[in-house]
């Protein structure tokens, strides 16, 4: 069993998809109306568009990415640059290693160094 895709319910999916591209410099591999997806390695992240009226702001779903110590600034720099908004910084925490993130559409995210 392995996670194919972890997907976000947004009210605008370009917005979305251009969010995490700029983040993640990568492009969607798909690239629909209602639906784009980005590849992570072997997981997609995809964004659909929330027009069932669901009413809700974030989700539970706290998607985490490891990178290695000298790109991790970089990632946080574009992350910070696109509008996220820190939400816990547990860098310099040895439990901790990460810091997690608010995008603008109140889902939040967390950026990791390695773990041994």
């Amino acid at each position: 069993m392995k996670i194919r895709t972890i997907y976000f319910k947004v009210p605008d999916v370009a917005k979305a998809a251009a969010f995490w591209s700029a983040v993640l410099e990568v492009t969607p591999h798909k690239d629909f109306e209602k639906w784009k997806e980005i590849s992570c390695n072997n997981i997609r992240l995809g964004f659909l568009l929330n027009d069932f009226g669901d009413k809700f702001s974030g989700s539970g779903c706290i998607p985490v990415f490891e990178f290695p110590d000298a790109d991790l600034p970089g990632y946080i720099a574009r992350a910070k640059d696109q509008g996220a908004e820190v939400v816990i910084d547990g860098l310099d925490d040895p439990n901790m290693k990460s810091i997690c993130f608010r995008d603008p559409f109140g889902h939040e995210f967390e950026f990791s160094r390695f773990h041994d």
